[in-house]
Order: C-alpha cells, then sequence, then structure tokens
C-alpha cells in the first residue's frame, strides 16, 4: 500500500467517521461535512456520489432509533418536490466537467452555509406548506449536484418553528429518500475498492455510536458550529481546487 493511497483511505474513513457522528448528534450535517472533503479524494462526481450513498445508510442506520417522532405529512410534502429536482441536478451533475463541477459544488456549498447563518428570520411565506416544498426542490438539486441537502431543510425548519427533536428524527427519512432517488437518478453506485467500502462502513459506524453517546452531552449550538468550520473549510478547498484545474 503506498503512501497516497493510505492518505486517501484515512481520509474516506475520517469524514466519513466525522459526517455520520455529526449527523447523529445534530439530525443532520453528513453532507456538509464529508461533502468537500470527499469531493477532494475521489473528485467532484464521484465525491458527491459516495456522499449520496453514505448519507442515505447513515439515516438507514439512525431512522430505527428515532421513527416514533417522524413528521410522515410535512416529509412527503418536502420529498416530492425533492424528486422532480433530483432528475434536473442529475443531468447537470453528469454535463458539467470536472473543473466546473468542483466550482459549482464549492460554490453552493458555500452559499448554503452563508445563508444557513445568515438567514435569521425567513420570510413568513417560507413557513408553510409552500416553504416546505420550496425547501424540497431546492435541497434536492443541491443533494443530486453538491451532495449538500441539508441547509435548505434546516433553513426551513427554523422558518416554521419545528422542534428539533421531531425535525432531526424527520431528516433521517426525508435524507434517506433523497439519498435513494439521487443513486437511482445517476444509475451507478461509487467507484471505490473493496477495502475502501470496509473503512467508510467501520467508519460510518463507529460514527454513529460515538453520536448516540455524545449526543445527550454536546449543547446543540456548539455541534452545529463544528459543522459549519468543518464544512466551510472543506468547501472552499473543493473550489480552489476547481480554480486551479481550470487555470
Amino acid at each position: 500500500m503506498d503512501v497516497g493511497y493510505a492518505l486517501a483511505l484515512a481520509a474516506l474513513a475520517g469524514a466519513t467517521f466525522l459526517g455520520a457522528c455529526t449527523q447523529r448528534i445534530t439530525g443532520l450535517g453528513f453532507a456538509l461535512v464529508a461533502a468537500p472533503f470527499l469531493s477532494m479524494v475521489l473528485g467532484p462526481f464521484g465525491g458527491v456520489l459516495l456522499v449520496n450513498t453514505l448519507g442515505a445508510l447513515t439515516s438507514l442506520l439512525i431512522l430505527p432509533q428515532v421513527f416514533k417522532e417522524v413528521d410522515l405529512r410535512r416529509v412527503l410534502v418536502m420529498l416530492i418536490p425533492a424528486l422532480v429536482a433530483i432528475l434536473l441536478g442529475s443531468w447537470v451533475a453528469v454535463q458539467v466537467s470536472a473543473a466546473l463541477l468542483s466550482i459549482l459544488v464549492g460554490a453552493m456549498i458555500l452559499v448554503a452555509l452563508t445563508a444557513s447563518v445568515a438567514v435569521r428570520t425567513p420570510p413568513v411565506i417560507l413557513r408553510g406548506r409552500f416553504g416546505a416544498a420550496a425547501a424540497g426542490f431546492v435541497s434536492g438539486f443541491m443533494n443530486v449536484t453538491a451532495g449538500a441537502g441539508g441547509p435548505a431543510v434546516a433553513a426551513y425548519a427554523q422558518a416554521s418553528g419545528w422542534p428539533q427533536r421531531a425535525f432531526a428524527a424527520s431528516a433521517q427519512l426525508y435524507f434517506l429518500g433523497i439519498g435513494a432517488a439521487s443513486l437511482a437518478a445517476k444509475g451507478q453506485l461509487p467507484g471505490i475498492d473493496c477495502l475502501q467500502w470496509v473503512s467508510c462502513g467501520v467508519a460510518l459506524t463507529a460514527g454513529i455510536l460515538l453520536g448516540n453517546v455524545l449526543g445527550p452531552k454536546i449543547p446543540h449550538r456548539f455541534s452545529m458550529a463544528l459543522v459549519l468550520v468543518l464544512a466551510l473549510t472543506g468547501a472552499v478547498l473543493i473550489l480552489a481546487k476547481g480554480i486551479a484545474m481550470l487555470a
């Protein structure tokens, strides 16, 4: 095993571990934390494809623990327009070059992060069913192109006053749905080898288990601040990589 492969393996496992742990603690964050770093290792298309896969698996493993808190009606209102947006986004992801897609992914994550921090009092129109549907559409497009469907639904949750426990539980069913749909739209699985699959699987499971332990002990505000810092760093790196590829 050469040094480059070992470093890539460690990066895949580390990003997956942090993403899964964050998802379990806050209800979202796998994509925001993992997408920039996985895209750095596998390229923008391959990285987002792996984020879609592992994000769906993370939600699938968390969902049985929180299912009784899920708001099925609200999830469906978001999920249906998200599926429409995924069809559009999957075409964009295939047609755009690696350099431009790197810039697109990095810029979209930066915009999403900035919006999730800056928008403290969203318009009233974003708080009802229209807001849920709009959040789902934006989230679906972001998920299939940038691997980051969380900020849009988080903004809607804040605008509508969705209680944290119910939102965190419902988000798992929603992310499972859009993750599976994103994979189906792209028609393929990530092109990683057996050892990389095993390392990601172990890291994902370990992250969820640690999140189960740490979740009740970590203030929500602190955990979300950590998500934003890690995701911001990764987004800047992948944006810089895309600009360098064009140059």
